[in-house]
C-alpha cells in the first residue's frame, strides 16, 4: 500500500487550526442556547458540519488528500443549511423536521430546497455579510469540490500524483473559515448577548490558519 505523508506546510496549518479550536472552545465554554425547537435543529446541522471539519483535519493529517477535499463540501452545504434553519425555515418546516417519522420502516426525510434556492432563501433573511461568505464560497468552490466528491476530472487529474501543498493549505484554511462562521451562528444564539463577539474576536487572533476576512474563501478551492 501507498505510504503517504502529509506536507510540513499542511502539518503546521494542522497544528494553528489545534489552537484556534481550543480558543473557540474556551469561547463557548458554558455556553446555553435559548432552547427552542429551531435553535435545536439549528444546533444539529452546524453540529454535523463540525464534525466533517473535524474529519478533513484527521484526513489532511493522514495524508489522505482527496477524501478529505470532498468532505468540505459537506462541511459547507450542514453549515448553509444551520443558517438556513435559523433564519428561512418556516414554523411548520421546523415543527415537521423535528419529529422523526417512519414510513413503511424507512425514515422520513423533510423537504429541503436545493443549495441555490437555499441561498437564495439565505439572501433575504439573513445577515449580509453570512451570505455574502457562504455565496462567495459556493461561487468560488461548488463545481470544483462536486468534482472530487463524485470522482470527476479535479480528483482524476491529480490521482497518482502529489496535489500542490499551497492548494492543501487553502484547502484546510476555508474549512477553518467556513467553521469559523458557524461559531457566530452558534454565538447568535447564545443566551450571553457577547458570545458572539468572541466569537469573532477569536478568529481574527488567528489569521495564520483563515482565509482573509475582507475577500472571505480563498479562491484557488
Amino acid at each position: 500500500m501507498e505510504d503517504r505523508q502529509a506536507h510540513p506546510d499542511v502539518i503546521n496549518v494542522l497544528r494553528y487550526t489545534l489552537d484556534f479550536e481550543s480558543d473557540v472552545m474556551a469561547a463557548f465554554d458554558g455556553q446555553t442556547t435559548d432552547g427552542t425547537s429551531r435553535s435545536k435543529l439549528t444546533t444539529i446541522f452546524l453540529g454535523l458540519a463540525h464534525e466533517h471539519w473535524l474529519g478533513l483535519r484527521v484526513l489532511m493529517a493522514e495524508g489522505l488528500s482527496h477524501s478529505a477535499i470532498g468532505l468540505l463540501r459537506l462541511q459547507f452545504e450542514a453549515t448553509l443549511k444551520g443558517f438556513w434553519v435559523q433564519f428561512a425555515a418556516t414554523d411548520h418546516w421546523i415543527e415537521k423536521a423535528g419529529v422523526i417519522r417512519e414510513v413503511n420502516g424507512h425514515l422520513v426525510e423533510p423537504e429541503l430546497p436545493k443549495v441555490g434556492e437555499m441561498l437564495k432563501d439565505v439572501e433575504r433573511t439573513a445577515p449580509p455579510k453570512a451570505f455574502s461568505l457562504l455565496d462567495q464560497f459556493k461561487t468560488i468552490a461548488w463545481r470544483q469540490l462536486n468534482s472530487y466528491v463524485h470522482g470527476g476530472m479535479h480528483a482524476l487529474a491529480n490521482l497518482g500524483g502529489e496535489i500542490p501543498a499551497h492548494f492543501l493549505v487553502q484547502i484546510v484554511t476555508n474549512a477553518n473559515g467556513i467553521y469559523g462562521l458557524a461559531t457566530t451562528l452558534v454565538g447568535s444564539l447564545s443566551t450571553d448577548p457577547q458570545c458572539v463577539h468572541r466569537a469573532v474576536a477569536v478568529q481574527f487572533a488567528h489569521p495564520e490558519c483563515l482565509p482573509p476576512f475582507t475577500n472571505g474563501p480563498k479562491s484557488e478551492v
